[in-house]
């Protein structure tokens, strides 16, 4: 059977003028005024005939994560957009119990109470989820732009069409077991047995101080660079000995900032990466380094000027209605092509910066 005959990695993007909406993360209210700012029924129906694309990471933390799936979902049905996958998405549909999913299983997490309420999914609603997280594709291109949720690679793109596999769940499994196989071959495979052992029962633990362990981080860089839906869904990894708290799990790698060697001429929008929408140090929204220090915004950032993260912490919103953060500090924003306009859905709307502008210049 063939990949592409039963699941579709790559997809053409709409013709005409876009829409492309960032991480939403399950805040439905932030969606709904955004949608309504750019001008869209609730089947987005656009009266200048613009078409929506939604970068991923739909649902997570927020408190309406089925409400955000139902609303894109609906639009998609009706032909009116387009859905890339994001790695939250991907978590559920590998059954992985993460940090700010309890939702999906009706289930109650020992940390999900920091997030908020959370609206629980029914057990009916899972397998139609389910099914439509399966249908996403990874990368949505054409000659003009190419939208992906967090890294164009070339190699882990030109590898999507080599398998035949007959789902994205049985591609990624087929690829982490291949990578399992590496990984106990490696030689640094006992050292890595051996920090499991001691620290184990640690790496959840926030209030632990756990220090860099070489051979995992060693490990788990291998891991993640080795998949290709791992790649394009959640980002370039290298190991880094400044240690971090996230998702649940002390950190031994960290994101990289691949857009800094990326060369080619076709514009990339992205999500994934929470970019502050203050130019101001991130403080209570970092999660781990800054990879936007220096960048303005509003900016186009990388070697040619032609990446932008769509992602404005909207998935910390949490934040804001539990007053540890002012009101204002996240945003959930679509960029307007080819206006290279942002709309938020406070309804600001403000012109992007240095599109095309060259590192360093």
């Amino acid at each position: 059977m063939n990949l592409l005959h039963t699941y579709q990695p790559v997809v053409p993007l709409p013709s005409g003028p876009l829409d492309i909406v960032g991480d939403i993360h399950g805040e439905y209210e932030a969606l709904r005024q955004l949608l309504q700012h750019l001008g869209y029924d609730n089947l987005g129906h656009h009266a200048e005939g613009r078409k929506l694309v939604f970068i991923g990471d739909l649902c997570d933390r927020g408190p309406d994560s089925p409400a955000v799936v139902r609303q894109v979902q609906d639009m998609v049905n009706a032909g009116n957009a387009i859905c890339v996958l994001g790695n939250h998405e991907l978590n559920i549909l590998r059954g992985l119990r993460k940090d700010g999913n309890s939702w999906f299983w009706n289930e109650t997490a020992a940390d999900d109470h920091k997030f908020g309420s959370m609206r629980a999914l029914s057990a009916a609603e899972r397998q139609p989820m389910l099914d439509f997280f399966a249908s996403l594709p990874i990368i949505a291109c054409n000659s003009q732009l190419r939208v992906v949720h967090a890294a164009w690679h070339t190699p882990s793109f030109n590898e999507l069409g080599t398998h035949t596999l007959p789902s994205i769940v049985e591609y990624f499994n087929a690829r982490e077991q291949q990578t399992s196989d590496l990984i106990r071959s490696d030689s640094r495979f006992q050292d890595y047995l051996a920090e499991q052992k001691q620290w184990r029962e640690h790496i959840s633990d926030a209030a632990q101080a756990v220090p860099f362990l070489g051979a995992t981080a060693y490990m788990r860089e291998l891991r993640q660079m080795a998949n290709p839906i791992r790649v394009l869904t959640s980002g370039v990894e290298m190991a880094d000995s400044e240690t971090f708290f996230s998702g649940g799990e002390w950190r031994f790698v960290q994101r990289a900032r691949w857009w800094d060697t990326y060369t080619e001429a076709v514009p990339v929008l992205i999500g994934h990466y929470w970019r502050n929408p203050q130019d101001r140090p991130a403080g209570a929204l970092s999660r781990g380094r800054d990879l936007f220090d220096g960048v303005a915004p509003c900016d186009w950032h990388g070697e040619g000027g032609n990446v932008f993260c769509l992602d404005y912490c909207v998935g910390a919103r949490f934040l804001e209605r539990s007053g540890k953060v002012p009101p204002g500090q996240t945003r959930l924003a679509a960029m307007r092509w080819p206006e290279r306009a942002l709309m938020f859905d406070s309804g600001e709307q403000v012109a992007t910066r240095h599109f095309g502008r060259r590192a360093g210049t």
